[in-house]
């Protein structure tokens, strides 16, 4: 049992990394190129298609040797498909040695592109109770919705192409990706000050209107707060349209 173990595992390590590791156990190569192709093919249409931006920026051949690198040397914690988008990520945040084919901002990209698929599988426990724009009365509580994330980059992610590829790091670029009731995802740039908002918001399961605004007072206490307070309205209704907010009704 022991020997089938070990041939087991050199066959696995063959598959995975099949220039530096070879098998020796009497199989013809013809038959152990069909496992070879058929599993890192596997893998790579996985990642093409969870990462579509960041496959079209690289040529063929550099994307192919990302994917094998990662197929090769990634130790995945899950055995399930949906996860593969984001063992990626953590390869390439964690594992991943840059060479001059990656661009700069390859980490931050693979991100937003698995956070934009995460977002589309989540699966939430009860369904969404939006704002009624037409409802003339504003929520007593407002929460931050489940199927939304608040995140921040170093590049503007969300306008990378092949025609866009930024070379230096910028200010931060705030962004929050959610979906909606009608299950479609989509993002929003925001600035610092909405980030802030958002952020509280985040940090508390319920919250009204008046203690978001005292919170909000204490860290631009230089604004004057009627100003303040109609800005934290727009940006709330605004957010409560998207739903990016939800409403919460007291008991």
């Amino acid at each position: 049992m022991t020997d089938f173990k070990a041939i087991q595992q050199q066959f696995i390590a063959h598959l995975k990394d099949p220039d530096n590791v070879a098998f020796d156990y009497g199989i013809e190569d013809r038959r152990l190129k069909i496992y070879r192709e058929l599993f890192f093919n596997n893998i790579l249409g996985f990642l093409s298609s969870g990462f579509p931006v960041l496959a079209s920026i690289y040529q063929e051949q550099e994307w192919l040797r990302l994917a094998r690198q990662f197929f090769a040397s990634h130790r995945c914690r899950s055995p399930y498909f949906t996860d593969i988008s984001l063992e990626f990520v953590e390869y390439l945040s964690s594992e991943h040695q840059a060479t001059d084919y990656d661009p700069p901002f390859l980490s931050e990209l693979a991100h937003y592109e698995w956070l934009e698929l995460s977002i589309s599988i989540k699966k939430c426990s009860e369904p969404l109770v939006v704002w009624e724009q037409n409802n003339d009365d504003f929520p007593t509580l407002i929460q931050f919705s489940p199927l939304a994330t608040l995140v921040s980059y170093h590049f503007p992610v969300h306008r990378i192409s092949v025609d866009f590829q930024p070379h230096l790091a910028e200010e931060p670029v705030y962004l929050v990706v959610y979906r909606n009731n009608k299950d479609d995802v989509n993002f929003s740039l925001i600035n610092q000050v909405s980030a802030h908002l958002l952020n509280v918001i985040q940090q508390n399961a319920h919250i009204g209107m008046s203690e978001l605004l005292a919170q909000m007072q204490s860290v631009l206490p230089q604004i004057n707060p009627a100003q303040l307070n109609l800005s934290v309205q727009n940006i709330v209704e605004q957010m409560l349209s998207k739903e990016i907010l939800l409403p919460t009704k007291c008991d």
